[in-house]
């Protein structure tokens, strides 16, 4: 039982209240009905306050790692998501605590989402092993997230593991067919592998499913064989893409006319410019 401080409160007729263990120690104290309700109602506000100075924290340190990506301080990023992911899990065991089990949950699940962006700093660092162990472990938590899988596929992609690249593809596709990035990623895959005409019908169903206001690649999963930096919004890539497996198969005339129709859609990509010349000279 708590030992009772006297000073926390004051209570007239003590000795009527107290109970001794050798002397020393309260073990026993009444309190007023209305004093513990009041205990209470303090006791959660200071949980209250405690719990949102938590998440303040975590999303300052989580929004400080994007900021230091951004910077090309890696290092720095992942001691932000580190810092992140233990406040958020700190949070999760706070409302744990107090049976909040709705909202702990969803702190833990904000944790883990730490750890798919510290696998991309890895990533982008050279540390494809560490990137890869990270990225399994959040896909132990989240095996549902087409997005993940698309991420592994990047890394085992640049490690020439290309069979279980498209194993990771296909996974991210059954989750979510209507992925047009996950179908471009799939056909640059398949063109490592010379498996031109499965590339094409990939590209075309990128194609097909994007739509300029809605297509999205995702986060951290740029399996590419442009140039670009960018991450498109629209399908300019995935014509670009198709340009290139035509080149290798050298249909000239459709690679042109695919270069062609990445340039209506992204007049300024250089590149797809050099090939389309490139293209008009051997068709």
């Amino acid at each position: 039982m708590e030992k009772f401080h006297w000073k926390e409160c004051t209570i007239s007729k003590r000795k009527k209240r107290q109970y001794f263990l050798n002397k020393k120690y309260i073990i026993g104290l009444e309190l007023p009905s209305d004093m513990s309700f009041l205990r209470k109602i303090y006791d959660g506000s200071l949980e209250k306050r405690k719990a949102s100075n938590i998440e303040k924290d975590a999303v300052e340190a989580y929004s400080k790692g994007h900021v230091y990506v951004k910077l090309g301080y890696y290092e720095q990023a992942i001691d932000s998501y580190i810092k992140a992911e233990e406040l958020w899990n700190s949070l999760g065991d706070l409302l744990s605590a107090r049976e909040m089990e709705e909202e702990a949950s969803e702190a833990y699940v904000r944790a883990v989402e730490t750890w798919f962006d510290r696998s991309f700093v890895l990533y982008k660092t050279g540390r494809c092993e560490e990137a890869l162990q990270l990225i399994d472990s959040t896909l132990e938590r989240q095996a549902n997230n087409p997005e993940i899988f698309c991420s592994k596929a990047l890394i085992l992609f640049e490690k020439g593991d290309y069979e279980n690249a498209l194993k990771c593809l296909d996974d991210a596709l059954n989750l979510d067919a209507g992925d047009s990035g996950a179908w471009c990623y799939k056909g640059n895959v398949l063109c490592k592998v010379d498996r031109y005409d499965e590339a094409l019908e990939a590209y075309d169903r990128s194609i097909h499913l994007s739509n300029p206001l809605e297509f999205r690649f995702p986060r951290f999963a740029w399996i590419s064989r442009s140039p670009s930096s960018q991450i498109k919004s629209d399908s300019a890539q995935a014509w670009y893409c198709k340009g290139i497996a035509l080149f290798e198969l050298e249909r000239y005339e459709e690679a042109r006319d695919a270069f062609g129709n990445s340039l209506q859609i992204e007049p300024g990509f250089e590149e797809a410019k050099k090939l389309w010349s490139l293209c008009s000279k051997k068709a």
